[in-house]
């Protein structure tokens, strides 16, 4: 264990919030309580940085403003108290049309984000569910060249079914490239992106830029995406439901999973606890 921390550092799905996508009330009291303290609070996103993602802290009503965001698996930071923003390594236009042509026999569905905002090879009930959940539009291309018409940030896949992913991830591991990574994200969404590029890139140059070390950070994740960040922290946390690989990297692993408040009990029983902390009490609105 760590023992300073000045930042922590959270996925979202899958770790900072249940299924539903809704904050769990010790979570909340946690994130609350340390912002409290002084402790420097981030996000670490694989959608990419804008309003839509910013106003996700009023959904989850907590009662301060996150310090940093990074989206785009580490494609994009953004300091909020010197009110920067950086973008990292995209793809480039060959490479896109590259994985799209050789991802074709996955029948899977294709988009990539232009702003906040999708476009797709197909417009389906997932992509309308997408939608729905984070208040973004999708349109669907009218020529599948559309995607690649310039760099972007990442290029997604999304499966019909889960069981279809170790398939693709197989799929995607015969074709290599030193100009693209594929990776897990969700349990039918498949990614590819800029090697250079991720989680633990936005992480160390926020550090860098803020004189923290990153001995003094602490990580929770809980999928492929979230690797390089867990990697990269003085201390990292894979969430009981987390992909294998992940809990593989992880420091430790949380013994609730997110749908029952892991990240709030892992940090009152490991860290409130042999601090000699109060522990908040879990705070339901």
């Amino acid at each position: 264990m760590i023992k300073t921390m000045k930042l922590l550092v959270a996925d979202i799905d899958g770790t900072l919030v249940n299924e539903p996508r809704e904050m769990m009330p010790l979570t909340r009291a946690v994130l609350n309580d340390l912002h409290a303290r002084g402790i420097l609070l981030g996000i670490a996103s694989g959608r990419p940085l804008g309003p839509h993602l910013y106003e996700q802290k009023d959904e989850w009503k907590v009662n301060f403003n996150f310090d940093m965001w990074i989206g785009m698996n580490g494609g994009q930071l953004y300091d909020v108290h010197k009110d920067t923003y950086e973008h990292f390594y995209k793809l480039q236009p060959k490479t896109i049309e590259e994985i799209i042509t050789f991802m074709k026999p996955m029948h899977a569905n294709p988009f990539i984000y232009l702003g906040e905002d999708m476009l797709s090879e197909e417009v389906d009930e997932e992509m309308f569910d997408s939608m729905k959940r984070h208040h973004i539009q999708c349109t669907k291309a009218e020529q599948l060249s559309e995607l690649w018409e310039g760099p972007t940030n990442k290029i997604l896949f999304r499966l019909s079914d889960a069981s279809q992913m170790p398939e693709a991830e197989a799929f995607a591991a015969q074709h290599p490239s030193k100009d693209y990574a594929a990776f897990k994200t969700q349990p039918t969404m498949l990614e590819f992106q800029d090697p250079r590029v991720n989680k633990g890139l936005g992480v160390e140059r926020y550090c860098q830029q803020n004189g923290i070390s990153l001995d003094e950070v602490m990580a929770f994740g809980d999928m492929s995406n979230d690797n390089g960040m867990m990697t990269a922290a003085g201390w990292s946390v894979c969430l009981k439901n987390g992909s294998d690989d992940t809990k593989a990297l992880a420091n430790e692993i949380t013994e609730y999973d997110n749908d029952h408040d892991g990240l709030g009990h892992y940090m009152i029983d490991h860290w409130y606890a042999p601090h000699g902390w109060k522990a908040p009490e879990p705070l339901d609105i």
